[in-house]
Parts: C-alpha cells; structure tokens; sequence
C-alpha cells in the first residue's frame, strides 16, 4: 500500500507544531520506507515543510531518527534521496554544487559520515553528527566544544549564519545536514591519512567560526575540517583537487 501524502503532511505538520519531532522523525521514516523514486518530490517538500516549523527542533530530534533508521535500512536509496533533496530544496541563491561524493567530513570533536556536498559557500555533509576523540584549537576552545554535539543546531546555527550572511536576504533557506564555511579557510592541504594509505583521501583546512557563548559574548574557533572522499571512488583525485581548489581560491589573504 503507498502513501497518503495529504495525510502525512498533516500528521507531521501537527506534530512538529507540538513540539513532537521524534514523532516526526518516525512518520518520515515508515514513510520513506514505502515512496517510490518518483515520489521524492513531493516527500521532500512535506520535509522541508516540517523543517521550516523549527528548523533546531527538527535537526536534533526528527533528522537523527529518520537518518539513524534509514542508513542502517536502506542506505543506497537513502543517499540517492539525500541527493536530490539538496540539490532541489536547499540550494541558497546562485549556489551550484562542484562535488557530490561519498564520504565524510571529520573536525576536531566529530565526524559525519554520509553524502559530502561541497560549493563555492559551504559544504554540507549529511549523516549524524558522532563524536570522536581529537581537537578543536582555537579561541574559547571549551565554550565552543560545548556546542559541538550530536546534531547540534546551535553549532550548526552559527555556521550558517556566517555562510548566508548577505546572500539570503528575503530568502528562506532549508537547514539539512551539518554546515561548514569554505570562505576564509588557511593551512589547506590533500593528505593520506590511515593504516598503510597509499594515496590522498582528503583536504584539509582551518576556519575560523564566530560564535555568541553562553554569557551571550561574541568569540571566534577556529575548527579543524577534513573533507574524506570514499576511497572506492574512481574519481576520487579529481574531486579532491577540486575541492583544494574551490578552499584556495576562498583561502583568508595570506
């Protein structure tokens, strides 16, 4: 039997109006489960809707359900799903993806690994949000790394603002995913990194993200980025290069 999307939008949109995103989350993912290719369309715009409720509210507790469940599931129509939902609901205006690939992105206290988007503003990378022992340097290191968790809204709200400031004025962006800035990025290089790894799998940079602490003060981090392409990929080089070349050509004056 396929689903009633009529029926779902309400549903998710009552629940995320109460406050009920886990609830959300659920729906999403039995109903993600049934859709067919052809019915993204109209899934992704009920999930932009319920994004649009309480973009925090969605992203700590209905994304990391509906993804956890789904990946673990049905990974392969997950990421093709994750693909178009992106490109067809989040773009922010004049923004065109350079890469898409399989991978994830990894900074001093976590990593995400799913889909890596990566433009000439940001780069997105979908999955949740885990912890992993490393570092984040930088200014107000410990009232940052506070921030910093599993599909933290408030971390990723910071971004984002940095991001779209001056771009999205009059214009309603769809939070998905986890955000990093490209712009002002330093120390930038392609390394191989792992057990015997024999070629690069990623670039890496510094950034450096403002920030309101908890005292409502405004500070600067500065957050390690790699950016890991899936070494199975056989054009992994050339989306390495090009995303050291999109950094560099956004790189802080030296």
């Amino acid at each position: 039997m396929g689903v009633d999307f009529d029926k779902l939008r309400e549903k998710v949109l009552e629940q995320m109006n109460k406050g009920k995103s886990g609830h959300v989350g659920n729906e999403l993912r039995k109903a993600f489960e049934k859709i067919e290719t052809s019915e993204f369309q109209i899934f992704g715009e009920i999930m932009k809707d319920a994004i649009l409720v309480d973009p925090a509210m969605f992203s700590e507790k209905a994304y990391i359900l509906f993804d956890k469940m789904m990946r673990a599931r049905k990974a392969d129509k997950l990421a093709e799903y994750e693909r178009f939902f992106v490109q067809n609901f989040c773009k922010l205006p004049g923004e065109e993806f350079s890469v898409i690939c399989d991978g994830w992105v990894e900074t001093g206290k976590s990593v995400i690994k799913g889909q890596v988007f990566v433009s000439d503003l940001r780069i997105i990378a979908t999955g949740v949000q885990e912890a992993k022992k490393a570092r984040v340097s930088g200014g107000g290191v410990f009232a940052f790394l506070s921030l910093i968790q599993l599909g933290s809204y408030m971390y990723n709200k910071s971004i984002m603002e940095q991001i779209t400031k001056g771009i999205t004025e009059g214009f309603t962006m769809v939070n998905y995913g986890v955000l990093y800035p490209i712009r002002g990025g330093y120390n930038i290089e392609q390394e191989a990194k792992g057990f015997r790894a024999k070629i690069n799998d990623r670039v890496n940079f510094q950034v450096d993200v403002p920030y309101e602490n908890k005292k409502g003060q405004d500070e600067i981090a500065d957050i390690d980025v790699s950016v890991v392409v899936n070494i199975k990929d056989p054009d992994i080089q050339a989306k390495l290069d090009k995303v050291e070349a999109i950094v560099r050509a956004h790189a802080k004056p030296v």
